[in-house]
């Protein structure tokens, strides 16, 4: 098989399969394998859900330094700019410093031999910062702090019926913020007055992603019906009702339940 043939093969693989994707791309850029485990699986599983838009408001809660951002803001961002070029994203995170960089990741997976081989687009000159990026179709990423400003920039594309991309919060709160009734509130009351009208329709995905840290934090708040939208929960404890290990490669029963 010729080199043109084998992209194409690789390229509807990629295309048809995040996790397939998330091996190339990873492996690629990285020069080590993108370690499989089945916490990726299902979080795989909802997020091409989300692409379908048979998930439009959507929370994954798991465990610090379980591969979360990773996956489901860089490596996902990345996807489905490579499936569709025009989709636009608002990235949020507590910090400022961490969004901008999972940002610039997200920018070089795009811009990287790997991925243009197979999707060849552009980076426009005049927004190439890592707080904000577009490719030559419109599509690209803004992304700062959940409570920095996001006015005029949406999420999204204006059809209702096509994925076009879709607001990710990473980790909204901070730990050390978790046990201030003050700044939980200021996140979630965000959430309702600004955050969710950033989107371009009302099928634009949200989801948030996050450790819980309290049960009145953002996704305790959600789940009681703080912004009155139904939301679906894929929730992955670090140890299941079973004690078996989410992630046993990262952390087994017996490092656990010390």
């Amino acid at each position: 098989m010729n080199s043109t043939k084998l992209n194409k093969v690789l390229k509807y693989k990629c295309e048809n399969s995040l996790l397939f994707f998330a091996r190339y791309i990873y492996k690629e850029n990285h020069n080590r394998k993108f370690i499989q485990s089945k916490h990726f699986e299902e979080i795989a599983k909802f997020l091409e859900a989300v692409y379908r838009l048979e998930i439009t408001r959507g929370i994954i809660n798991l465990p610090p330094r379980y591969g979360k951002t990773e996956l489901i803001i860089k490596i996902f961002t990345s996807w489905c700019i490579a499936k569709n070029h025009s989709s636009k994203f608002i990235h949020l995170s507590y910090s400022d410093s961490l969004a901008l960089d999972n940002s610039a990741q997200t920018k070089e997976y795009i811009q990287s031999e790997a991925y243009q081989s197979l999707w060849s687009m552009t980076l426009k000159k005049d927004a190439q910062s890592k707080s904000k990026w577009f490719n030559e179709y419109g599509g690209g990423m803004y992304a700062t702090a959940s409570g920095g400003a996001i006015t005029g920039f949406g999420a999204g594309g204006t059809d209702e019926n096509v994925f076009g991309g879709g607001i990710l919060i990473d980790d909204p709160l901070k730990p050390d913020d978790a046990f201030s009734e003050v700044k939980r509130n200021a996140v979630n009351n965000r959430y309702n007055n600004t955050i969710r009208s950033r989107t371009n329709n009302r099928n634009v995905p949200i989801i948030v992603v996050m450790q819980r840290l309290h049960e009145d934090d953002l996704t305790g708040f959600l789940l009681s019906g703080g912004s009155g939208e139904d939301w679906t929960h894929l929730c992955m404890p670090a140890l299941d009702k079973d004690n078996t290990p989410l992630w046993n490669d990262k952390h087994n029963f017996d490092e656990l339940e010390s």
